[in-house]
């Protein structure tokens, strides 16, 4: 007989992929980001304690039904299809399989609900897996704007850990075309308010997001939002800053406002040149810098801020100063999974390969191969 099943929301941070996910709240309470294309169509709604606790329990009888932090693989592939746990149990195995350290809470803002019902969620979670070192949630900045230290303590005593905050832009300007329903003044007071009592913060910040037309405005807000949160994380645990270069996805309201042309995505060499001016303004802010994600041209931009930074200037200009053609030729390798690294240019055999999937390239400009690097982006998301 199988083990009762439970749900799962439709995303996770990257850095999520083999933590345990329980989901607190349905879907996206705002859902109106023009560029966000994951909650569109789907309804908002608050499961109730009971929902969310039985769930947990249930992940706690399937962990031990695949046999539990470090189970063999044939044990927990047993299990899996021989129906002793339902599908969804993959997602408890991946995370016994890392250890069983890591939770994630789902789905957009499980911060909405009241902190002592996410408390009695984070308690009942903490008990029924005891080796757990990290419990994270998303939020929105305008929720965690209005969270006072009493409610956010309440939290981090019942043991959350970081908070996945998206930033996007700090730009009001920016803020507002992409319908995100906060402004600068709420970020930064989200940011520091979720620092102020000990819990870790990732900023999600989205190059590209204020289209060729408002990039300068994009940057200038973004750098001012990071300088003043950054400023406010101890020694130990600096502002992480994760990129997430914007992209167009169909259906979306950007999608709509990009072919009325209002709006016009930056390709990979404009994006890059931003990515240097944020770098360059941010100055001596003190931040952890990831690139960990499909949408990003270039994965090595990681770093910490301000030691690393000439290294990760040095890499932006070495892109940028290739030739124009050689610009473009990298970046539709890199969004066709060829290129992995700015260095493997250089590899005879992943050029070939490349030149094999895209003969057309050879009679094609500059222009034409960026654009289609930039069509591919859009299905990263």
């Amino acid at each position: 007989m199988t083990t009762p099943r439970f749900e799962q929301g439709p995303i996770r941070p990257p850095s999520e992929a083999r933590s345990l996910l329980v989901r607190v709240i349905r879907n996206c309470t705002w859902n109106r980001c023009t560029f966000c294309p994951v909650y569109k169509g789907s309804k908002a709604s608050q499961r109730q304690l009971e929902e969310i606790l039985a769930d947990v329990d249930a992940m706690a009888v399937a962990a031990e039904r695949l046999g539990g932090r470090g189970a063999a693989n044939e044990r927990m592939l047993a299990a899996l299809h021989g129906g002793d746990v339902p599908p969804e149990a993959v997602q408890v195995a991946l995370f016994l399989r890392d250890g069983a350290r890591h939770a994630f809470l789902q789905d957009a803002d499980p911060c909405a609900v009241t902190p002592e019902k996410l408390a009695a969620v984070l308690e009942r979670l903490r008990s029924l897996f005891p080796s757990v070192e990290r419990v994270t949630t998303y939020g929105r900045a305008s929720t965690l704007a209005r969270r006072g230290e009493e409610e956010l303590g309440r939290l981090a005593a019942a043991g959350l850990t970081r908070v996945h905050l998206g930033l996007e832009s700090g730009s009001d300007v920016v803020l507002k075309e992409v319908c995100k329903g906060v402004t600068q003044a709420e970020l930064v007071t989200a940011g520091r308010n979720v620092l102020a009592v000990g819990l870790e913060l990732c900023f999600y910040v989205m190059p590209g997001l204020g289209g060729v037309e408002a990039s300068a405005e994009h940057v200038r807000g973004t750098v001012e939002v990071l300088r003043a949160v950054a400023s406010a994380a101890p020694p130990g645990h600096p502002l992480v800053v994760r990129l997430r270069t914007t992209a167009v996805a169909p259906g979306t309201p950007l999608a709509e406002r990009a072919a009325a042309g209002r709006f016009t995505l930056p390709d990979d060499v404009q994006v890059a040149d931003e990515l240097r001016k944020l770098l360059t303004d941010l100055g001596d802010a003190r931040l952890e810098l990831r690139s960990d994600h499909s949408l990003n041209l270039l994965p090595e931009l990681e770093g910490y801020l301000p030691e690393d930074s000439a290294r990760l200037l040095g890499l932006l200009d070495e892109f940028l100063g290739l030739s124009a053609e050689e610009r473009a030729w990298f970046a539709l390798g890199a969004r066709m999974g060829v290129f992995r690294r700015l260095a493997d240019r250089h590899d005879p055999q992943r050029r070939a390969v490349l030149r094999a999937q895209v003969p057309w390239v050879k009679d094609a400009d500059e222009r034409d191969v960026l654009n289609a690097a930039v069509r591919i982006r859009s299905h990263f998301i």
